[in-house]
């Protein structure tokens, strides 16, 4: 399984603070590197540090944050995942207007 149906369900499954909040992050994510099954990117100017990997087609996940720190996909995670599904689509968008 990909990175993306992983990470998109633990999105659907965080609490919908994170979420909101991951949302407002969105913005400030510099994605560092992307592939089928790891992202990494620094969140909200390098204030967090976020890596998503399939591991055994499981996802885990690691935040620099407090809460990351502790096993919590938090909003970082979150905001990463957003933006991990705006590539794409913006991706998508690039090879249709060929």
């Amino acid at each position: 399984m990909l990175i993306g149906e992983l990470a998109e369900t633990q999105v659907w499954l965080a609490d919908p603070q994170v979420v909101e909040r991951g949302e407002e992050l969105e913005e400030s994510v510099q994605v560092v590197r992307y592939a089928p099954t790891v992202v990494t990117a620094e969140v909200a100017g390098g204030a967090a540090h976020v890596e998503l990997s399939v591991v055994d087609g499981s996802l885990t996940w690691f935040c620099t944050c407090g809460e990351g720190r502790e096993g919590v996909f938090c909003a970082h995670c979150v905001a990463t995942t957003l933006a991990r599904r705006r590539l794409l689509v913006q991706s998508a968008c690039r090879r249709t207007d060929r």
